[in-house]
């Protein structure tokens, strides 16, 4: 009995180990296959190191300045390299790593972010168990740099001046970053660890500084990947449509205050935190957070200027001849958005301006998740497959495919990405859907008709909007209710899918006694029990209806000047014509649901409109002479 176990025993374990054969000779055939699609990269480097080594020190500008920055570099069990690698750079202002746990083992953010338990229990861990528990450096910030530095890539991470423990004081400009950026490249390049060969990334104002450093024409530079940044600042977060953008403002203001909290890692050699001290004393009369709130507030208009003569809008927005000097460049670029992201038309915008060798992919997330891994794709996917082309020469046939990919919302997760070689996509053809007593593709016939709404202030898209979804994600609510305190046009159910995909546009006819008034118009799915789905919306101050002609490629859609010299006064009872575009979109809409737009005067949550009392009537006119409609950029049938 005990030989048959044996020999059974023995039989299994020869099966196993010939099993266990196949299956790494299967692994390793798998792991040697070259596979470069969207989304899936593999067989064209192998991860030769195993970890990341983080140092941090100061370097100098030509004008003194000395700024802070992390340099990690790969290393294979503990060994750093010592060879000339190409590098990953991102400069920020928004620190390079952050302090979680002071020197006594106190969590620094907990309170700063309000963390849940859950949260506070996974950094005590991570605190407890890692050599670099208590920070949050650039690998744990940004997780897809891990896998690039044990594939063979440098990280530098800069901060800017006047921010984390840099010294000097932070200039916004587009002209100031570029010269500081331009010098920072070179230094970079010049050192041991460094084969000239030089990468970008980040999101947001760390994107924009990307478009500032194509601009310098620095041989060093070898491609960008900036995500979810601007091409107009003004319209893209602090004013959309001419509103103040009140959730966007208290989110800076209270960023920048913790951005200069007890969360600023001092670098190695500033064991006391002396030179950390010194950096925040030359900048202790110039609080970020504060003077930019004021700011926003002040210039209200997109020629406002300081007493100065800085055009502080314009002068940071990428236009000609800034635009110029980046096509110059020709620095490639590949830029990544996000459906639900404030600055979506403005990656479009930039986009359709670039003559560079370009790429462009749109996610269905907003401005917090964009960097991610998430449901959809795996960012680092994208940015290895730029960076190996543009950097390591590896010729993986990236710039073979078509520039563009987009998630389609609504659609089946298997169908969603979709691909195109232009925007607006070719197949795309706009439709007019008139207000009525429905939302109908038929022109109005009648005169007169129009619908009399008193404006309610309490209308709102909630507290978890797209304008707010910075730092975390976005939740919009079922729109219901809210549509039951606004003027709402609907669509029957629809006989098929619709795709709605581009940059819808609204004209709406009103009439009104009102000194003013601020529109909201949201576009939204409605399903067979009523519930609504926020999809996208446009803003437009009545006052600021002028239209005019876009400084740049404006993708056709109506452009306002915002200009404090080209307001319009509302003409007192009579009917007036605003146009304004709505955020671009992806989204299907399902068989059996419905298409509505909504119009509301208020987003209370999240913009500041001014409350007039008694709250003013308005006349919504949609007869043959004035007819109200949106257009929609619909896709035909592949």
């Amino acid at each position: 009995m005990t030989m048959l176990i044996n020999m059974r025993f023995a039989s299994g374990l020869v099966l196993f180990v010939l099993v266990m054969g196949v299956f790494l000779l299967y692994k390793g055939s798998v792991a040697q296959e070259k596979v470069s699609v969207f989304g899936k990269y593999q067989g064209y480097g192998e991860a030769i190191y195993d970890s990341g080594q983080r140092t941090s020190d100061y370097l100098t500008l030509s004008n003194g300045t000395r700024l802070a920055y992390d340099l990690i570099l790969p290393t294979k069990k503990g060994v750093a390299c010592g060879e000339r690698l190409p590098v990953l750079f991102k400069y920020t202002p928004y620190l390079r790593t952050f302090t979680i746990f002071d020197k006594d083992g106190k969590n620094i953010i907990a309170d700063l972010y309000d963390l849940g338990w859950k949260e506070r229990a996974m950094l005590r861990i991570r605190y407890w168990i890692t050599d670099q528990g208590r920070f949050m450096d650039p690998l744990f910030r940004t997780g897809w740099l891990k896998n690039m530095v044990n594939h063979g890539y440098a990280v530098i991470v800069v901060e800017r001046p006047g921010t984390g423990a840099s010294f000097g004081r932070l200039n916004p400009s587009f002209e100031a970053g570029a010269r500081e950026v331009g010098e920072i490249l070179s230094w970079i390049a010049a050192q041991k660890w460094c084969n000239g060969n030089i990468g970008m990334y980040g999101d947001s104002w760390q994107g924009q500084i990307q478009l500032s450093a194509a601009s310098t024409g620095n041989p060093h530079l070898k491609a960008i990947f900036p995500a979810s940044t601007w091409l107009d600042n003004y319209t893209g977060s602090l004013y959309p449509g001419g509103v103040y953008n009140k959730a966007f403002g208290n989110f800076f203001t209270w960023s920048q205050k913790f951005l200069n909290s007890n969360v600023i890692t001092p670098v190695d050699q500033d064991q006391d935190g002396q030179l950390l001290a010194q950096a925040r004393a030359e900048r202790a009369d110039a609080t970020v957070g504060e003077k930019f709130t004021e700011v926003f507030k002040q210039f209200r208009f997109r020629d406002s200027t300081t007493i100065e003569g800085y055009k502080i809008w314009l002068d940071s927005m990428a236009h000609p001849p800034f635009m110029n000097r980046v096509n110059r460049a020709r620095v490639p670029m590949y830029m990544v958005a996000g459906w639900y992201d404030l600055y979506v038309r403005d990656m479009f915008q930039l986009y359709a301006n670039l003559s560079v060798p370009k790429r462009l992919f749109v996610r269905p997330l907003d401005h917090s998740g964009i960097e991610k891994k998430n449901f959809d794709l795996d960012f680092g996917v994208e940015a290895h497959r730029w960076f190996d082309y543009w950097l390591k020469g590896i010729q993986n046939g990236i710039m073979d495919e078509p520039p563009i990919h987009y998630y389609l919302l609504g659609a089946a997760t298997k169908e969603a990405w979709q691909s195109t070689d232009s925007w607006p996509e070719k197949n795309v053809g706009r439709k007019n859907f008139y207000f009525g007593p429905t939302l109908q593709p038929e022109t109005p016939s009648a005169s007169g008709t129009y619908d009399s709404y008193r404006v309610d202030y309490s209308t709102t898209t909630g507290k978890l909007s797209r304008w707010t979804a910075v730092n975390w994600s976005h939740k919009y609510p079922n729109m219901r209710s809210n549509d039951a305190k606004a003027l709402t046009y609907t669509t029957a159910p629809l006989e098929s899918p619709v795709q709605v995909v581009g940059h819808p546009v609204v004209h709406i006819w009103l009439r009104t006694d009102a000194p003013d008034l601020d529109l909201f118009v949201y576009l939204e799915e409605v399903d067979a029990d009523g519930n609504t789905t926020y999809v996208t919306e446009g803003i437009l101050r009545a006052a600021h209806r002028a239209l005019g002609k876009a400084p740049f490629e404006n993708l056709g859609l109506p452009w306002h000047n915002h200009f404090e010299s080209e307001l319009k006064a509302i003409p007192a009872g009579e009917p007036m014509e605003l146009v304004f575009d709505l955020l671009p979109t992806a989204f299907e809409f399902s068989k059996g649901r419905r298409i509505r737009v909504t119009v509301a005067f208020a987003d209370a949550d999240n913009f500041d409109t001014p409350v007039i009392d008694p709250a003013p009537t308005v006349h919504l006119l949609r007869d043959k002479n004035h007819p109200s409609f949106m257009e929609l950029p619909l896709l035909r049938s592949r």
